[in-house]
């Protein structure tokens, strides 16, 4: 069952708010739980929280909408351990939309300053929810162009998989992207080189995939958003998340996550 929720400032992450538990081999039980350790990890500047809450390949993406900075765990781990940075409030949990094995999440934080906006994808493992990957933007605001960018890329999307057309399917992707899953409680990526290639294949014994569309949600502010859409075909519900951002040739996708699930 999808769920939303939208937490006002009072459910921010603060010392008294609900922590994410310290203790080595506990789960992260839900996605909130995830987006709590990251909060505290950046907030305590400790890179062991920031590991409890990432799937170690997560790479976190921020724009200022001129330059496009791509972050990975060991890099971000270094920065941490490294010493004081820019004061940086507890973070807030604005939204999330989550199935069984995969969400994503909306949340706001003051980093140095400026208010900045997350989006954040995130996976049920065998280990409990991590994420797999953030999407940041000082000072996004809401945006009607934005959003009608991130649905263009889902439209795309949708036309590439009901045609197989490995060309549209790329230009929805950025070339870093990953495109992952969950199987069996394991976390599965491909690139986007590999998905292209899996296109071509099907395409030599089907004209393109058949289903029908029965929800999405679209979600953008500023250079950056995410969208979750669902549908359903002869072999079943599946539901597809990612983080999008706009790019200098335009919207891409720069994480997506799909599983056979409802919303």
């Amino acid at each position: 069952m999808r769920l939303i929720l939208t937490v006002l400032t009072a459910a921010a992450l603060s010392p008294v708010a609900a922590r994410a538990d310290d203790r080595a081999g506990v789960l992260l039980a839900t996605p909130a739980d995830a987006v709590r350790a990251y909060g505290e990890a950046i907030a305590e500047r400790s890179p062991v929280k920031l590991g409890r809450a990432f799937q170690p390949s997560a790479i976190a993406y921020c724009t200022d909408g001129r330059t496009i900075t791509a972050t990975y765990q060991a890099q971000w781990k270094s920065r941490l351990a490294e010493g004081p940075a820019a004061a940086t409030s507890p973070l807030t949990i604005e939204r999330i939309d989550a199935g069984e094995t995969t969400a994503l999440a909306r949340v706001r934080a003051t980093r140095g300053g400026k208010p900045v906006v997350d989006y954040v994808l995130l996976a049920r493992l065998a280990g409990g929810w991590r994420i797999l990957a953030t999407l940041c933007q000082p000072e996004a605001t809401q945006s009607a162009a934005s959003v009608a960018g991130v649905a263009g890329v889902v439209d795309d999307k949708l036309k590439a998989d009901r045609g197989w057309d490995a060309a549209l399917l790329g230009a929805t992707l950025d070339p870093r992207a990953l495109v992952t899953s969950v199987e069996d409680g394991e976390f599965v990526a491909a690139s986007v080189a590999e998905w292209q290639a899996r296109y071509v294949d099907r395409r030599r014994t089907s004209a393109g995939a058949t289903f029908e569309v029965t929800s999405r949600i679209v979600d953008a502010q500023g250079d950056v958003g995410m969208a979750r859409w669902s549908f359903r075909s002869a072999n079943g519900e599946w539901t597809d998340r990612a983080l999008m951002l706009r790019t200098a040739s335009g919207w891409r996708m720069a994480a997506l996550l799909y599983a056979r699930e409802a919303p």
